[in-house]
């Protein structure tokens, strides 16, 4: 048997290449490290940051044919299934960063502004790449429209105010705050489910589902235990590339003097973006554009209300202490506030149609 078989499955063959080239030069300039040649430092944490968010990347993308098919089982909508399940999956990166964050090194703002920055990648580029990849203008229903963005937008000035009224430090009464706010929309999402459910005609149910992942391995599923072992087994996956992604992140931003905070609103938060990106491209490929709206604006509202919150309070479990913030770009935040605005905008104007046009712009901008 080929040793190196479980990781050509997980990577695919074009993919299993990068990730064999990013190790070796890992590990050579690991070496270079140890022997005092000062700048293989930079090669090292650039490599190990890459392998991360292949493995990110990678992890996402078997996630997506589980979570599908669990939503197949239980008739879900698919745009509550991109709001609920792919959403709290693509977004356990970030969750990973803010338990990493608040609780392992005590930077809270680190975990805030990669969330921060996450939430604006997602907000402008996924949907303007969903929009390119899509094959006509995604027309998005107004029931989605109102139901993620408007809710999105309400999340966004939350945080805004919780960091306005609390700037210094966070304590269980702000986390509370997000959580109540998170079951909110699990309240309206669960109306939604049920009055789909009253609406949807019978239909056969499929046994054995199978994906494609890659070119020339399909991942196959004949029970939804086998999915959910998936589902649980590749957040685990997720959890320690984000680790990696972390430290590599910090350790460079620390050999180039960059802030923790800037390495987390660009280095971190794209890294963790990946699974929101492949998620979204699948569902506009598919033709399902309510499913690759929904996945970005729950995965946002995931990461503010619960990427935040629990670390919180975790942290003053363990400690008994509230969590510090040290956010000096609260610029940062305006940024978010703003570009929410203009994603609600695009997606408003012209009868709920992100055409390639608006969204090369998202894009631009």
């Amino acid at each position: 048997m080929n040793p190196f078989a479980p990781l050509l499955f997980f990577f695919g063959k074009d993919m299993f290449r990068h990730a064999i080239l990013f190790s070796g030069i890992s590990v050579i300039a690991w070496l270079l490290k140890l022997n005092g040649i000062a700048w293989a430092g930079y090669l090292l944490w650039i490599s190990l940051i890459m392998i991360a968010t292949l493995i990110i990347w990678k992890a996402g993308d078997f996630f997506s044919p589980a979570a599908t098919y669990v939503q197949e089982k239980h008739d879900i909508p698919q745009s509550i299934k991109a709001a609920v399940i792919d959403a709290i999956a693509s977004s356990f990166p970030e969750f990973c960063v803010a338990i990493i964050a608040v609780i392992l090194i005590g930077r809270a703002e680190v975990g805030i502004s990669t969330i921060v920055g996450s939430a604006l990648y997602n907000v402008l580029v996924i949907p303007a790449v969903a929009g390119l990849v899509a094959a006509s203008p995604m027309v998005i229903s107004r029931e989605v429209v109102w139901r993620d963005n408007i809710y999105y937008l309400c999340v966004v000035l939350l945080l805004g105010a919780m960091l306005w009224q609390f700037p210094n430090e966070w304590g269980a009464g702000v986390a509370v705050v997000f959580l109540l706010a998170y079951l909110g929309y699990v309240f309206l999402l669960q109306r939604d489910f049920k009055k789909a459910k009253k609406q949807k005609a019978d239909s056969p149910e499929t046994e054995v589902m199978k994906t494609e992942v890659d070119e020339d391995d399909e991942l196959e599923l004949t029970s939804e235990k086998k999915a959910w072992m998936w589902i649980i087994g590749m957040m685990i996956v997720m959890g320690g590339a984000s680790h990696l992604l972390v430290e590599s992140s910090l350790a460079l931003g620390d050999m180039l003097g960059i802030d923790g905070v800037i390495m987390g609103f660009v280095v971190i938060a794209a890294g963790t973006s990946v699974p929101d990106t492949a998620l979204s491209v699948i569902s506009a490929r598919k033709g399902q554009y309510d499913a690759a709206v929904s996945n970005v604006f729950g995965s946002n509202i995931f990461d503010i209300c619960i990427c935040l919150s629990i670390p919180v309070l975790l942290a003053l479990a363990i400690s008994g202490e509230p969590t510090s913030i040290d956010l000096p770009q609260l610029g940062l935040i305006w940024s978010l506030i703003g570009a929410t605005f203009l994603a609600v905008y695009f997606f408003w104007s012209n009868n709920y149609t992100l055409t390639k046009l608006k969204a090369g712009m998202m894009g631009i901008l």
